[in-house]
């Protein structure tokens, strides 16, 4: 009996060995460089390089690896052909690759299951580019190619046989195994967008995009609907930014969470996604909101230009300095935990944003350090003497000591300058109101501290007076002879 299971299983392996080596066979005669390279020349309308092509007797096993891919910008049939045998040029590459890998299990296929342990793009440079007219370099790839008459009249027969029957949205039901993918993404990436339109330049460096941890099962989808995601990268200005919410920016990005693609009630595409996004180190000039800060009324009004500052060039560095907790689902963004330490000030902040109308709706907490708290009494005192100057009191009232009494409000436990604004508008033109503390008129303070300062001035004139006016009398009657 134990033999004859043994033999049995002898030949199972024996058999999943030969598919293997079948299908091995099968990849190296199907694939190769000029088959893939023509393939891709037809598909894309791109003039297509390709170093080499790694495929062995077990790559069913093992996985193919593409090298040395590089991808032109579009090529009419005339130029395609007048270019084959010759490299890309280095001026005309839309996309270029050291290296792309793909390995996918071969057995689990047997049992209904889509296990790919690979998918990943190794140093990719992708150079995006929109002219002045708007369009983008990429735009021939998202158009519908043209058709044969023939391919006309098969499309119109399967709208028409579609219309009959309403198509069904795509839903989890309709994948018909388990998925279970070890990575899919890009590292080690650069991606460089030049926008015609505003002549404007911005990087992404270093980027590391993926999606690894990938389990989706249908007839499981409680338990098994979830990927996991990692992003490292640096974004920048190349040149001066015509147009956004900063003016000069150079940021790094480091972010993990987790998404659940389908929706459990409906079982359609329907990310929930659920991060944790910090940034070890950044430059930024210009921000909008801080200029928006800067820029409030009330606080104009009160301090001048002591928050100016906060126009000017910001940074960090550190890994515990800036970072924000963000769930997103249906193109509502939340924002939870969010912390920014820069040299001068520290910011607190919640809130959502509407990925679809950039609104914003976030709650800000800004506290400056110690060494803010002189400039901004500096700015307190020119409001306040420009105030006194206004009421002809320069001469009577001490300045530093109504630039005591306004900086009260301001400060916390600590000692140090604090406030709360309500961040609203969009992230081009955002708004912020201050919520704390509730700030009165400066005007009414000056003049509440110098009114009494008069009063008490008056007082001390009139006694002098009548001393004065007693002494004079006095030495008047001291004059008159009685006799």
């Amino acid at each position: 009996m134990v033999k004859k299971i043994l033999k049995i299983l002898g030949g199972f392996v024996a058999f999943i060995l030969l598919l293997i080596v079948i299908a091995s066979v099968a990849i190296i005669f199907i694939v190769n460089k000029e088959l893939v390279q023509n393939q891709m020349i037809k598909a894309l309308n791109r003039h297509v390089q390709i170093q080499d092509i790694n495929v062995g007797i077990f790559s069913v096993v093992s996985g193919i690896e593409v090298k040395k891919v590089t991808i032109s910008n579009f090529k009419t049939e005339k130029q395609l052909e007048a270019l084959k045998g010759k490299p890309v040029p280095a001026g005309d590459v839309f996309v270029s690759m050291e290296s792309l890998r793909l390995k996918l299990k071969f057995l689990p296929l047997l049992k209904k299951q889509f296990q790919l342990k690979e998918a990943v793009l190794y140093t990719p440079v992708i150079n995006v580019a929109r002219s002045k007219d708007g369009a983008f370099n990429f735009d021939d790839l998202t158009r519908p190619k043209k058709l044969t008459k023939e391919e006309q009249e098969e499309l119109a027969r399967k709208k028409a046989e579609e219309a009959k029957e309403p198509k069904k949205p795509f839903t989890a039901d309709d994948i018909p195994v388990a998925i279970n993918i070890g990575e899919v993404g890009v590292k080690n990436g650069t991606v460089n967008y030049y926008d015609g339109k505003l002549d404007q330049r911005v990087q992404i460096y270093k980027l590391t995009a993926l999606v690894y941890n990938i389990i989706i099962d249908p007839k499981e989808l409680e338990k098994k609907n979830n990927a996991k995601v990692t992003v490292y990268m640096g974004i920048r200005n190349v040149g001066p930014v015509k147009s956004g919410t900063v003016d000069t920016f150079d940021i790094t990005l480091d972010i993990d969470g987790n998404v659940k693609p389908f929706d459990l009630k409906t079982r359609k595409v329907d990310p929930e996604v659920s991060l944790h996004a910090g940034s070890p180190e950044g430059v930024v000039s210009g921000l909008q909101i801080f200029n928006a800060i800067a820029g409030n009324n009330i606080l104009g009004k009160y301090l001048g230009d002591a928050l100016g500052f906060l126009k000017g060039k910001q940074s960090w560095k550190g890994s515990k300095l800036a970072y924000v907790d963000l769930w997103y689902k249906a193109g509502l963004a939340k924002l939870s935990n969010g912390n920014l330490k820069l040299k001068e000030c520290r910011l607190l902040f919640d809130g959502s944003f509407n990925t679809n109308s950039k609104a914003l709706g976030v709650n800000l907490e800004l506290e400056l350090t110690k060494d803010r708290n002189s400039a901004v009494k500096v700015g307190l005192r020119r409001q306040i003497e420009s105030g006194l100057k206004r009421l002809g009191a320069k001469k009577y009232v001490n300045p530093d000591k109504i630039a005591d009494t306004a900086l009260k409000p301001l400060l916390n436990k600590n000692g140090m300058i604090y406030m709360k604004f309500k961040v609203a508008g969009t992230t081009s033109k955002p708004t912020a109101d201050l919520t704390h503390p509730k700030l009165g008129s400066l005007d009414d303070l000056i003049k509440q501290v110098a009114g009494d300062v008069l009063l008490e001035a008056g007082k001390e004139a009139g006694k002098k007076a009548i001393e004065d006016g007693g002494k004079q009398l006095l030495k008047k009657a001291g004059k008159i002879k009685l006799w």
